[in-house]
């Protein structure tokens, strides 16, 4: 009887510590190609952010009000220390692992700022099993560029010691 239980305490934590992972944002690559593809053929667009829990980060402070870049947010904090001359991936810190951003520039790019390695991994991982293929970029060695032939939209990630910058371009 012992041993049953202890198997079944065992099972439940199994299961519970796998929930854990569901901190993480669940977008998808295939929905961000889906939506650059849209701006790019000019289509009535929806921001497929809000849906997952991201919440539009208002930056007055640093952007005019006829900039083209919208910011959304999932545990971000403000970096009191961001200068207007820096990229403005910087304008935000992560508050844990599960952090992320994205930089939504309205007939151009989108960047997903991210600072864990496991949301490159399961981004990479889609965009293989769709048929991408990773390569090197021939002017930054941290930037792994992957393509796809016959799609017009492409996707950059660049690779930095802290932060990591998926664009979809």
């Amino acid at each position: 009887m012992k041993r049953i239980s202890l198997i079944l305490i065992l099972f439940f934590i199994a299961i519970l510590g796998r929930a854990q992972y569901g901190n993480y944002l669940q977008l998808t690559v295939v929905e961000l190609l889906q939506y650059q593809q849209q701006k790019l053929r000019k289509m009535p667009t929806v921001e497929p952010f809000k849906r997952y829990g991201l919440r539009r980060i208002m930056a007055t402070k640093y952007l005019d009000n006829n900039d083209l870049r919208h910011i959304w947010g999932w545990h971000l904090q403000p970096n009191e220390q961001y200068q207007s001359s820096e990229p403005l991936y910087k304008l935000f810190r992560k508050t844990d692992e599960s952090s992320l951003a994205v930089i939504d520039t309205q007939g151009g790019s989108t960047e997903v700022v991210f600072w864990d390695k496991a949301y490159y991994r399961r981004f990479a991982q889609q965009l293989r099993n769709i048929g991408f293929v990773v390569g090197n970029s021939q002017t930054a060695s941290n930037v792994l560029q992957f393509r796809k032939v016959g799609v017009a939209v492409h996707v950059d990630v660049t690779i930095w010691p802290d932060v990591y910058i998926l664009k979809v371009e």
